[in-house]
């Protein structure tokens, strides 16, 4: 399915969505190991710096794939979902649900894709849980009935990021299918590997590993 990297090539993201979770601690963790790695470089030429340097290098790495790169952006007709070592791109006419809880949650008929680097907070997430009595009562279903019908417009400031989102995406999806029209979704969800993720981890592993047995 090449048109979906070519459309995503010629045209750009129609919206990127920002990461909420970890990508501040991810920041703090990159910028440690920037400065860990630039002193090792200036003030320790001993093979003792070389293998803390090689560390913190690795160190950098791995704060980017786990903290810093799973985002998601919408494209022309696509919705990519970048995870550490990987992208999903789902075609937007086969998305069937959007969810976020802790991650954010695309569904494809029975198939769930995630994208990690959105979700919501444990603080928040239980904030939204009612007692056990409310939901014997029913309560639970039509309080969250409420609140949808209540849904703020995406202009309103108190919207949740994570609100937004769902409802962007909901809306790029009605998009796609009325551009569509009357014809049957085509398209297949996609995996890419990230390659220049995957080789830098597997090139310092391997470094790392060289230097402690010299």
């Amino acid at each position: 399915m090449a048109f979906l990297h070519a459309g995503m090539n010629s045209s750009g993201p129609i919206e990127k969505f920002k990461p909420t979770n970890g990508f501040i601690i991810g920041y703090i963790g990159l910028a440690m190991c920037a400065v860990a790695v630039v002193y090792t470089a200036v003030a320790v030429h001993t093979i003792t710096g070389l293998r803390v340097g090689l560390g913190f290098a690795l160190g950098i790495l791995v704060v980017w794939v786990s903290l810093l790169r799973p985002r998601a952006a919408a494209y022309p007709g696509v919705l990519r979902l970048s995870n550490s070592l990987a992208d999903i791109e789902v075609p937007l006419v086969l998305i069937d649900e959007v969810t976020v809880r802790q991650t954010l949650n695309v569904w494809v008929g029975t198939k769930r894709y995630v994208c990690a680097g959105i979700g919501r907070s444990h603080r928040r997430m239980l904030k939204t849980r009612r007692p056990g009595i409310t939901a014997l009562l029913g309560m639970e279903r039509l309080h969250a009935y409420a609140e949808d019908s209540n849904r703020p417009a995406l202009d309103q400031s108190e919207m949740l990021y994570e609100t937004y989102v769902v409802t962007r995406i909901e809306e790029l999806v009605d998009e796609a299918r009325k551009t569509q029209g009357a014809e049957p979704p085509q398209g297949q969800v996609l995996r890419v590997p990230a390659w220049p993720e995957i080789a830098g981890l597997a090139a310092f592993a391997i470094a790392f590993v060289v230097s402690l047995l010299v």
